[in-house]
């Protein structure tokens, strides 16, 4: 008995919601979709600013909550790989838009690529959001398991 007292001093018995930032567990995994909305509404104004899931990458590393690790992870590769599809197409689109004919129509059609990808991050980022407020273990389909997959030991 004396052992059991001594191991668990200082604990409650359920689990703790706190994180590393001393925020509530619910707060901080929203909080990381929330900064990918905010830099995705701003990348329509700038095509330098799709940069939100570096946080993602910072919180991953910081946080020791398996839940915000993992929420953190989700957004890092699902808005990392969406950012640099993004800046590819608008590379593209610079480089092609000096044709003197085709450059107008490849310029108009990788400008429209373009724009569509920062709405489907605007809504991944709204969809997200929600999800990890109410279902705090939800997992995109198809990033899910490739996570799970790749980065299993690390969440």
């Amino acid at each position: 008995m004396m052992n059991r007292d001594r191991i668990t001093r200082g604990r409650t018995a359920t689990r703790s919601s706190a994180t590393t930032f001393g925020l509530s567990e619910q707060l901080e995994r929203v909080s990381l979709y929330l900064i990918n909305l905010l830099a995705s509404i701003l990348a329509l104004f700038s095509w330098l600013l799709p940069f939100g899931w570096l946080v993602s990458l910072v919180v991953f590393f910081i946080e020791k909550n398996r839940n915000v690790r993992w929420h953190a992870l989700q957004s890092a590769v699902v808005f990392g790989s969406l950012s640099i599809v993004y800046m590819l197409v608008v590379f593209l689109k610079w480089l092609l838009g000096g044709i003197w004919v085709l450059g107008f129509f490849t310029s108009l059609g990788l400008g429209l690529l373009a724009s569509v990808i920062v709405w489907v991050m605007i809504l991944l980022a709204v969809w997200l959001t929600i999800m990890a407020f109410f279902r705090p273990g939800y997992r995109l389909p198809f990033v899910g398991r490739m996570i799970e997959g790749t980065f299993g030991r690390w969440t």
